[in-house]
């Protein structure tokens, strides 16, 4: 996409755990709740004989096209709407450039879309990698499969990348050839059973984690439990108990959460949970003993500190580096935090005394607007799906902040050559090289993130 006009969605709070009920955060499946149609007038150009582009707007609704020329798109859009299109799947060893022309009286727009050779040396693309058509629960490959409000975002030693399917109530497996299948818990049944596979049940789980062993785990947020789940698909609650709402340390059961959004494991098997509705950072030992690592439950800030001393406004997402640091994208702070080994509380970029707003920077010169999900590489630094600024930011070990995947304003995914553009990113995970984010109701893969 190469403009900054903004789409016009609202921008939506953590407000029932930062997940967009009915329609989805793109408006999937809109002919269900939006009404009339009206349509897209559009032309496109350098397109080669025998390819084919597509595209989708930022309602769900979409085109293939395989000749240069005239075209028109339905929408679902309602009047008004600053409905956007984007390209979904491009044309092999092409990158067709999208431009959304003003917005007439009825909300859509006129739209050109230029096809033009890849330039030779350009290796870092984002793909539509799994999903993203339409909203469902389907098993298949790429986008055949299907989500409901897709979430957090883990990967294995293996490259397998684990979904937390949030509207489903189910956590999905992707392998690395982009086949999507259920690890486990059944879609439109939730509940908080112990059991193998389908049998086993969520309430909306918001995010994944993985350790070297191959187990997942799971914050299962309206649950307020850890879950955890084995290679095999066995699932059992590792802390907490369904339903029961605290701030209690203490072993297993006998600790307590309230709506846990993130989740995050180190190298020795520990769990770190961004307890969101207490506003604190916990740790769970294997053995499942629960200890509160930093802020007080019940308040909310952003001061650093000393473990209790330190406070948090909404954290969302967590990770954990190579040293050991815990590193948390604090949502309604609008900023990023850092946790030493010893529980010391920094704020390594992001100023507190900006509500939200967007500018890449040093530290406290940089803005974000609603960060909710974090991953870090080997080097230390921060990948950050900063939801509400339609971006991913990168964040040094040093605070420095710049902008790689997106542009800002902008909410409608746009595949090809980077930056591109995405639709609210809820989630984020490496593998290797590879960068994958929750966006417009499917998984998102870029290849060499920058």
């Amino acid at each position: 996409m190469r403009q900054t006009m903004r789409s016009g969605l609202a921008a939506l709070g953590l407000a029932a755990i930062s997940l967009l009920a009915a329609c989805g955060s793109d408006y999937n499946n809109c002919d269900n709740c939006l009404g009339a149609t009206t349509a897209y007038s559009g032309s496109l150009s350098g397109l080669p004989n025998g390819a084919s582009v597509q595209l989708q707007d930022n309602v769900g609704s979409g085109i293939t096209l395989s000749a240069n020329g005239g075209f028109t798109l339905t929408t679902f859009a309602p009047p008004g709407f600053a409905a956007l299109v984007g390209v979904l799947v491009q044309p092999a060893g092409q990158d067709c450039a999208v431009v959304n022309g003003p917005i007439n009286p009825s909300g859509v727009v006129a739209v050109t879309v230029t096809c033009t050779p890849v330039a030779a040396g350009v290796t870092s693309f984002i793909t539509d990698f799994a999903g993203m058509v339409s909203q469902g629960s389907a098993e298949g490959s790429g986008t055949a499969a299907s989500f409901n409000q897709p979430a957090g975002l883990a990967s294995d030693a293996a490259g397998n990348v684990y979904v937390a399917d949030s509207g489903n109530n189910t956590i999905r497996k992707i392998t690395p050839l982009g086949v999507v299948s259920t690890l486990a818990g059944t879609a439109g049944s939730y509940g908080s059973a112990d059991a193998t596979g389908p049998i086993a049940s969520f309430k909306m789980p918001s995010s994944v984690a993985t350790d070297a062993a191959g187990n997942v785990y799971v914050a299962d947020t309206t649950n307020s439990t850890i879950r955890k789940i084995t290679p095999l698909g066995v699932v059992s609650t590792l802390a907490g108990t369904p339903g029961v709402l605290g701030s209690a340390d203490g072993q297993g059961s006998a600790a307590s959460f309230r709506n846990p959004y993130g989740v995050a494991a180190d190298s020795a098997g520990n769990v770190y949970v961004a307890d969101t509705g207490n506003n604190t950072i916990r740790k769970i030992t294997p053995g499942g003993l629960v200890s509160t690592l930093a802020g007080t439950a019940g308040t909310a800030g952003t001061a650093n500190g000393q473990g209790t001393a330190a406070s948090f406004n909404g954290p969302s997402g967590i990770a954990v580096d190579t040293s050991g640091n815990v590193l948390v994208a604090d949502y309604y702070g609008n900023d990023i935090r850092k946790i030493t080994v010893g529980g010391l509380v920094s704020t390594l970029a992001g100023s507190p005394t900006s509500s939200f707003g967007y500018a890449d920077g040093t530290g406290p010169a940089a803005l974000f607007n609603g960060p909710q999900a974090i991953a870090v590489d080997p080097a230390g630094n921060a990948y950050v799906a900063d939801t509400y600024n339609y971006t991913i930011r990168k964040v040094t070990p040093g605070g420095a902040v710049t902008t790689v995947i997106g542009v800002a304003g902008l909410a409608v995914f746009d595949a090809g050559v980077l930056p591109g553009a995405l639709e609210a990113p809820y989630g984020v995970a490496l593998s290797g090289t590879t960068l994958y984010i929750t966006s417009n109701g499917g998984v998102a893969a870029v290849s060499n993130v920058p």
